[in-house]
């Protein structure tokens, strides 16, 4: 395992040493604006247990559409209650559904509870959650996402489960 994470290492070592300094300055970039956009949404969870009261059920909220109009993110919460000043939902029991183009499933994440600014399309999922793509399975606590960035972040306990990573060649 340990010839791995060195061989694993190494490569993004060297992918780095060919990255030209516009693209380190955008990843550094985007990683800053994240971690502000995450910490802003953990204190906006916060206050949206503190302000939760009556939410409603069964509600679907559309997130994001494709270029052609047709719907490429929806959530449903079992219970839901919008912020409206702050263009904050808060949800409980949840499933975000990301479609392609035709309308299939290409990517479903499951919690119990998050919170989700409908202006910057982005989340904090305080406890656990799972995300399906394909036939990968990714769980963990603490997950911050954004839509427009296709970023996810996880926090702790992360699992990944998959049967279309293949690690040829790899001697252990």
């Amino acid at each position: 395992m340990s010839k791995f994470i060195l061989a694993l290492f190494t490569a993004f070592a060297v992918l780095n040493l060919f990255a030209e300094d516009e693209f380190s300055y955008d990843l550094a970039s985007a990683t800053e604006r994240f971690t502000k956009d995450e910490a802003r949404l953990k204190a906006e969870y916060e206050k949206c247990i503190a302000k939760l009261h009556k939410p409603s059920e069964g509600i679907v909220v559309p997130v994001e559409n494709h270029p052609n109009g047709s719907l490429k993110v929806d959530l449903y919460a079992g219970k839901a209650q919008f912020f409206d000043k702050d263009s904050v939902v808060w949800c409980g029991d949840v499933i975000v559904r990301e479609y392609d183009i035709k309308g299939s499933i290409k990517m479903e994440l499951e919690a119990d509870a998050c919170v989700v600014d409908r202006k910057t399309k982005s989340g904090w999922i305080k406890n656990y959650a799972t995300g399906r793509y394909g036939k990968t399975k990714i769980s963990g606590c603490g997950i911050y996402f954004s839509f427009p960035e296709e970023f996810v972040k996880i926090s702790s306990k992360v699992e990944i489960e998959s049967s279309e990573i293949k690690f040829e060649g790899v001697q252990l």
